[in-house]
């Protein structure tokens, strides 16, 4: 590692001061040896007329040093070249994965094996319905490795029931909207979750693509689809007020029309907001949100899943670990981090930690069927089963 970062040092050396400034310096030492060298004496006793002489050396140094600096941007376009191989090859193998998901054959490299899931591996069964539901009925987490992240999971979200989802790292909560979304292959159970277009998909780190700030929010979508959806730039710029951004409009000359490299020029909440707003237009069924909004502040945060729960009437699937964010929800899934999860309601007063059917003492737990448990009975039964009864402390959230 220390050996390919000081070959990327000497190599930065190379590009910034020999291409571009020993170049140069090249061009008007040639020019100036006529002159300044041995026989510069005999120069200056020519003839030839001075603004002659001068008219040569302005023309000839302008030839010099193009012709220097073509030379430069012959050795920098290596690098360029190097790194549109690396995203080629990246691109290539991008369709290669997709080519293999169409034919239902997933491969992922492992420690120079090659692990082939075949679909006849496949034992579950995505299923699109009319109903506003998402129902994951005896599905286990799996990962296209092989990693048995959860057993088997159950559980029934409806349009208006909002749920949060906590859990410690690489337990299995952004693999469960890679399932939904039909990324990953499904061993077993069934999924049946409502069409794509009902759905919307909100990431930790959103994707901006080049274009104007207008496509930023209305994306994958067109400025002429946007407005026969009726959103025009009054009602995008309400969107933008909505999520606190209504200062980019007026800093933007172009407003609406600028165009910018996106990714680059807005700071990580400002990239998170612009995803929300992009929520807001689309105004899915449901919307599976995955720490979209880590870097947002407390109090805009608030404001927005408000306004997406109350007055758009979208129902939120959330991957978060921010408490704050519990009195949005009405049910808590948790993953345990150890193959086992739980499903729960919240409770009716106003503890954001208090679930139905728990005691915040721990003594009483509610399994997936709605049914109270007590934690000094037999554990059994429920060590057969993969949705372990989960005791809901709210010294753990502390």
């Amino acid at each position: 590692m220390n050996r390919v970062y000081a070959l990327r040092f000497f190599n930065g050396i190379f590009d910034s001061v020999l291409v571009k400034y020993c170049a140069t310096q090249l061009a008007f030492f040639i020019l100036s040896r006529p002159v300044f060298g041995r026989r510069g004496n005999a120069a200056q006793n020519t003839t030839v007329d001075s603004t002659q002489i001068m008219e040569d050396y302005s023309r000839n140094s302008g030839y010099l040093i193009n012709l220097s600096q073509a030379v430069g941007r012959l050795v920098l376009a290596g690098r360029d070249l190097t790194r549109f191989a690396g995203f080629t090859s990246r691109v290539s193998e991008l369709f290669d994965v997709l080519d293999s998901v169409n034919k239902g054959t997933f491969q992922r490299t492992i420690k120079s094996q090659v692990r082939c899931i075949k679909k006849e591996d496949q034992l579950g069964e995505l299923v699109e319905v009319d109903a506003p539901i998402i129902e994951f009925d005896r599905v286990p987490i799996v990962t296209p490795n092989g990693d048995v992240l959860v057993n088997e999971l159950s559980f029934k979200v409806e349009r208006g029931m909002n749920c949060l989802i906590t859990g410690p790292n690489g337990c299995g909560k952004s693999s469960l909207f890679r399932i939904l979304s039909g990324l990953w292959p499904l061993f077993g159970g069934t999924v049946r979750k409502p069409k794509q277009a009902e759905m919307f998909y909100v990431p930790q780190r959103p994707y901006l693509p080049m274009g104007t700030l207008r496509d930023q929010i209305i994306y994958p979508d067109s400025h002429q689809q946007a407005i026969a959806k009726g959103f025009d730039d009054e009602k995008l710029q309400e969107l933008m007020r909505r999520v606190h951004l209504e200062y980019l409009i007026t800093r933007e000359q172009a407003g609406f029309d600028t165009i910018r490299e996106w990714t680059e020029t807005l700071s990580g909440g400002e990239k998170q907001r612009v995803a929300m707003a992009r929520l807001f237009y689309h105004r899915p069924m449901f919307a599976n949100l995955d720490e979209c909004t880590s870097a947002v502040s407390i109090d805009v945060e608030g404001e927005m899943y408000e306004y997406a729960t109350k007055e758009l009437g979208i129902t939120l699937f959330t991957i978060s670990h921010r408490p704050s964010l519990f009195k949005y929800h009405d049910y808590l899934l948790r993953f345990d981090g150890e193959g086992n999860c739980s499903f729960m309601r919240q409770g009716d007063g106003n503890d954001p930690f208090a679930f139905a059917g728990v005691n915040l003492n721990g003594h009483l737990s509610e399994d997936l069927n709605g049914n109270l448990n007590d934690d000094n009975a037999s554990n059994s039964d429920s060590e057969e089963k993969s949705e372990v009864m989960f005791y809901f402390d709210s010294k753990d959230q502390s």
